[in-house]
């Protein structure tokens, strides 16, 4: 995030523009430090897995936006409601389950429904919830964020062609870190799925030996590691300034067992 200072824009005395003082960098730092500081499961993130999962404000390439206190204001109400106002009583699961059930309909007068192929033209969270709908990219990411708003270490995950064909498609979903087992899972937002868990790898229609025969696997990253290798978009192929994760490896063992 650029500074309002170094743009040439006044300071924060009345006279410059709003928002471009601080921009989105403050409300980020800000709501996760206080979610680290209250909400056990989100202290229970380790550091380096925060900094890169919970704290960044983008997944990929999608339009950047303040969602964080809009999803944070919206859930956290309801992840109390479910925990009996006692934070220490949910775990990463309870709340990725609770995400899923409420976020479709918490922020939008009607359910935020699937529809295909509208990746690139609806795909970041704001507006997702504008249009009320958007395809696996969309609502992926719109998961994605709604769980980094309230703690959670979440990714985009994918695959930008089964069976390394193209024209057999491709498919997103997310990935959540479980401090609990100390692992990452995987899972598909609601609209685009149905009653999947994170225990589970079998109960996502995606995952079968057919699937993942001949199939790369990626998720996204936040930092540049040395070691890091790019997340290939379908809707952007010629893009490669996406960190990634080959998660090649693991989606063949888990879905080759199905």
């Amino acid at each position: 995030v650029v500074g309002a200072a170094s743009l040439g824009f006044p300071g924060p005395d009345g006279s410059g523009v709003d928002g471009l003082n601080y921009g989105v960098l403050q409300p980020t730092v800000n709501i996760s430090l206080e979610n680290r500081a209250q909400l056990g499961w989100a202290a229970a993130v380790p550091k380096d897995v925060w900094q890169d999962f919970v704290l960044p404000y983008a997944s990929v390439n999608e339009a950047r936006s303040n969602w964080r206190p809009l999803l944070r204001d919206a859930l956290l109400p309801l992840l109390m409601n479910a925990s009996g106002d006692a934070p220490g009583a949910l775990n990463t699961t309870a709340v990725v389950s609770a995400v899923n059930a409420q976020l479709w309909s918490a922020l939008t007068p009607t359910l935020i429904t699937f529809r295909s192929s509208q990746t690139p033209l609806i795909y970041d969270p704001m507006s997702v919830l504008a249009f009320g709908y958007a395809s696996c990219t969309g609502v992926s990411l719109l998961f994605a964020d709604a769980l980094r708003s309230v703690g959670v270490a979440a990714r985009l995950a994918g695959t930008p062609a089964w069976n390394g064909n193209a024209s057999n498609g491709n498919h997103n979903w997310i990935e959540v870190f479980e401090p609990e087992t100390g692992a990452w899972s995987f899972i598909e937002a609601k609209p685009a799925g149905g009653g999947e868990t994170l225990s589970n790898p079998c109960d996502k229609w995606f995952c079968s030996p057919a699937k993942a025969a001949g199939t790369q696997f990626f998720a996204a990253q936040w930092s540049r590691a040395t070691n890091a290798s790019i997340y290939p978009m379908a809707w952007d192929v010629a893009n490669l300034d996406v960190p990634g994760v080959d998660r090649t490896a693991y989606y063949q063992q888990a879905c080759g067992a199905c």
